[in-house]
C-alpha cells in the first residue's frame, strides 16, 4: 500500500493509520489513529489541521522530562496531553531520538570514536525499550488511553518519531492484526519522511565540526534499520515467544481487550 504523511508544513513525519488493511479483511478507520515526530515544529495553520480536520482529542508524549522542558508541545484547544516517558536521559543515551546543537555534536564525536558501531548501538537501544519495565508500563497506559477513546483521534510521538513511537506503531498495528508487511513498510517510512531533515542535519554538523567524513555514521544515527526492528521482534519471541504473548504478559494487552481496541472502540472497521 501507499503510506502517505499528513501533508503539515512543520512536522513531515506525521500520519494517519487509516486504511491500513487487518488479516481479517476490516480497515483501521481514519481520524483515529496518528504518529508523528515532536509537535514543537508544527505550525498554526498544522495544529488547525490536527484538530479540526482529523478531530484530535489526546496527545502521548513518549520523549523524557527534559526533552520536554526544552521543546515542549504547543497547547491545543480541547486535547489532552500525557507525558509518558519510554526510556529516562540515561537509557536514552546519545541516539537521533533527542536534542539538537551541541548535542548533535556530542553525537557526532561517538560517531568517530573508534569501534563504534551504530547499527549494534541502536538495536540494543531496541532490545532494552522491549525488556524494560518502565517502556512496558508507559506502553500499556497507551493501550489504555486508546481503549478509553471513544470518539476522536490519539496521536502518538516522541522527538523524531522514528524509535519509540515507531515501535508504539509496530505494537499498536500488530494488536489490530494489521499484516507484518504493511507494519514493516510503515516502519521503513520514515527515512523517505525524513531524508531532506536528516540530510540537512548532517550538513549542519559536518560544517560546524569541519569533518566531512562523518556523514555515513551520522546517518546511520538518523534513519531506521532492519537490524533495529529485528532485534526488537527477537527479543520478544527470545522471552515471550509471541507478539499477542507479549503485549500480554508484559503490557496488560489481553486477548479481550485486544478484541476490544479492534471492534468496541471503532479503531477498525469496514470502510
Amino acid at each position: 500500500m501507499d503510506i502517505q504523511r499528513i501533508p503539515l508544513e512543520g512536522a513531515k513525519n506525521t500520519r494517519d493509520f487509516g486504511g491500513f488493511p487487518t488479516k481479517d479483511g476490516r480497515h483501521i478507520k481514519p481520524h483515529r489513529l496518528l504518529r508523528s515526530c515532536e509537535l514543537c515544529v508544527t505550525t498554526e495553520n498544522d495544529r488547525k489541521v490536527l484538530v479540526e480536520a482529523y478531530d484530535l482529542k489526546e496527545v502521548l508524549d513518549f520523549r523524557t522530562a527534559k526533552e520536554r522542558e526544552e521543546h515542549p508541545d504547543p497547547e491545543m484547544p480541547g486535547v489532552i496531553n500525557l507525558h509518558m516517558p519510554v526510556l529516562d536521559e540515561k537509557a536514552l543515551g546519545v541516539t537521533r531520538e533527542g536534542q539538537d546543537g551541541d548535542f548533535l555534536e556530542q553525537l557526532a564525536a561517538s560517531v568517530m570514536t573508534p569501534g563504534f558501531d551504530s547499527t549494534r548501538y541502536m538495536s540494543e537501544i531496541y532490545e532494552k525499550i522491549i525488556l524494560g519495565d518502565n517502556a512496558a508500563r508507559q506502553y500499556g497506559r497507551m493501550f489504555d488511553e486508546l481503549l478509553s477513546r471513544e470518539k476522536g483521534a490519539t496521536l502518538w510521538h516522541c522527538t523524531a518519531g522514528k524509535d519509540r513511537a515507531g515501535i508504539a506503531s509496530i505494537l499498536v498495528l500488530s494488536a489490530l492484526g494489521v499484516p507484518e508487511k504493511v507494519i514493516e513498510a510503515d516502519y521503513f517510512k520514515v527515512n523517505d519522511f525524513l531524508r531532506e531533515e536528516n540530510e540537512r542535519l548532517c550538513r549542519s554538523v559536518e560544517d560546524k565540526m569541519n569533518n566531512h567524513r562523518i556523514h555515513d555514521g551520522l546517518m546511520q544515527m538518523f534513519i531506521v534499520h532492519k537490524a533495529y526492528l529485528d532485534r526488537m521482534l527477537n527479543t520478544i519471541r527470545m522471552y515471550y515467544g509471541t507478539m499477542g504473548a507479549y503485549l500480554e504478559k508484559a503490557l496488560g494487552l489481553s486477548r479481550d481487550k485486544r478484541d476490544c481496541l479492534l471492534y468496541t472502540s471503532d479503531a477498525a472497521d469496514d470502510l
